[in-house]
């Protein structure tokens, strides 16, 4: 397992793990079919009598609310985000989707019902997207009155320096259209201010089910449909999987190989612990809590005593290892299904949750990432701008659209799993927001794995740290 990586690289293509339906920006199992990399297929009469569909809808919802609608009298209501290809309209027909088109539909009729423009703009510079709103924002006129941001670019800080306003009295947030993962990774002390209708790609398990027969041991589908996929299980399967297979005194198959931070916060945060969190508006230094401990020896464990995580860590890449067979279990997103498949052709690949923790009584993906849509407080209309980007989202029309989708990928059990995982994916990155955390995470990691350090004594050694680290995050979230 790697111990450390550029968090910045991945962040920087935050836009392609998120998946929002209008952005068109995507993984490759991007929880929206409306990006280009789609694999749904819909022949020309499914298209036809949904794109007909989506129109009545829009007009007649135009109609039933035009009486007490806003009217902006022409003007353009700016959606900000920091990647090409957001705006439907902007694809030639023939590379549309279904879904670009009910969109299409929805983006018109906001425009006929406000009188108004809606344009997609990008500010490509990420490393500088943050200065660029809050410049124009304090300028009196922000770039976008919707805005994408990073969640631990929200809180604390743009909700504490009031850049963006909650949205509990827009919209009824009481609706069930609103998911899971909006109201988990959007709200911030008791107020719902990010806005998304996908999830962003979850992180889980893929194996290897020619491994698993061959080495007779228990498929890890089956512990999880009859609800006995737990960490036991889990260290159960990894240790019996790591063999010397060719006699030569060296262990050939380890049990698992995954990226160590993302791991292990599967571990720490599925048990109800975390790095930091945080408590009431406050953050808190968590990984010396009790939960977060026994995360913290599970990945030691089996790191130094069981030996069935790969190691030394490959240079090439923990997939590569996967791929080649070095490793039953792999740590990863979703969206790497279709990389996996191009390059294990002859290989059926299952992919389950991450062990259910003894302190959990559910299955969860927790993710780092995670972006939404916020709305400016500097907006001339920050009410109707929302009501705007509610209403052209095409809300629980996305899942079904995905699942049609992963229907060409994923096996029907792989299948199983990643609809469930649709609707039980939860944040894990508020500590990112902490200066120098993730370096101090790592340096616990490396510690625990390669310096086979207590994990009690190796996060006490950097508690000091991320307390400053977190009293400089408050000061400068003034």
């Amino acid at each position: 397992m790697v111990n450390s990586r550029s968090r910045k690289l991945v962040i920087s293509a935050a836009a392609l793990i998120v998946a929002f339906s209008l952005t068109g920006c995507g993984s490759k199992d991007n929880d929206s079919s409306s990006n280009s990399n789609s694999n749904t297929k819909t022949n020309d009469t499914q298209a036809a009598n949904s794109n007909a569909a989506a129109a009545n809808n829009a007009a007649n919802s135009t109609n039933a609310a035009a009486d007490s609608a806003t009217d902006l009298k022409g003007e353009t209501v700016k959606i900000g985000l920091w990647w090409d290809g957001a705006d439907p309209r902007l694809k030639e027909e023939k590379d549309r989707q279904p879904a670009d088109d009910e969109q299409i539909a929805l983006i018109e009729a906001a425009e006929k019902k406000y009188n108004c423009k809606i344009e997609f703009v990008k500010f490509g510079d990420y490393g500088k997207y943050v200065e660029n709103f809050t410049t124009t924002s304090l300028a009196g006129d922000p770039f976008a009155d919707v805005v994408v941001l990073e969640l631990f670019w929200s809180f604390p800080s743009l909700v504490n320096k009031n850049f963006i306003l909650p949205i509990d009295d827009m919209l009824n947030l009481s609706d069930s259209k609103y998911i899971s993962w909006m109201k988990a990774g959007g709200n911030y002390r008791g107020k719902q201010y990010g806005f998304i209708d996908s999830p962003p790609s979850p992180y889980g398990i893929f194996y290897n089910k020619k491994l698993v027969q061959q080495l007779g041991i228990e498929d890890p589908y089956e512990l999880q449909k009859n609800g006995t996929w737990t960490w036991d299980k889990f260290r159960e399967l990894a240790k019996a999987a790591t063999k010397d297979t060719d006699g030569d005194g060296k262990t050939d198959v380890f049990g698992f190989i995954g990226d160590t931070k993302t791991s292990t916060e599967q571990f720490v945060y599925g048990n109800n612990g975390s790095f930091a969190a945080n408590d009431n508006g406050s953050m808190k230094f968590g990984m010396d809590s009790a939960e977060s401990l026994q995360g913290l020896q599970l990945v030691a464990d089996m790191y130094n005593v069981d030996k069935s995580i790969v190691q030394p860590a490959p240079k090439d890449g923990n997939d590569k290892a996967f791929i080649a067979g070095k490793s039953v279990m792999y740590g990863g997103f979703s969206w790497e299904l279709d990389g996996l498949k191009t390059n294990m052709k002859d290989t059926e690949l299952g992919y389950v949750f991450f062990p259910k923790a003894p302190n959990a009584t559910d299955y969860k993906s927790y993710t780092p990432y995670g972006n939404m849509y916020m709305v400016s407080k500097y907006s001339k209309h920050p009410e109707v701008a929302m009501k705007i980007m509610d209403e052209i989202s095409l809300q629980g029309k996305n899942k079904e659209l995905a699942i049609e989708g992963w229907k060409n990928s994923f096996t029907p059990e792989a299948l199983d799993t990643r609809t469930q995982m649709y609707d039980k994916i939860d944040y894990s990155g508020s500590f990112i927001a902490i200066p120098d955390a993730e370096k101090l995470v790592d340096g616990v990691l490396k510690d625990i794995t390669e310096g086979k350090v207590a994990p009690a004594t190796a996060v006490e050694k950097v508690k000091s740290q991320f307390d400053a680290g977190i009293a400089k995050l408050q000061t400068s979230s003034k």
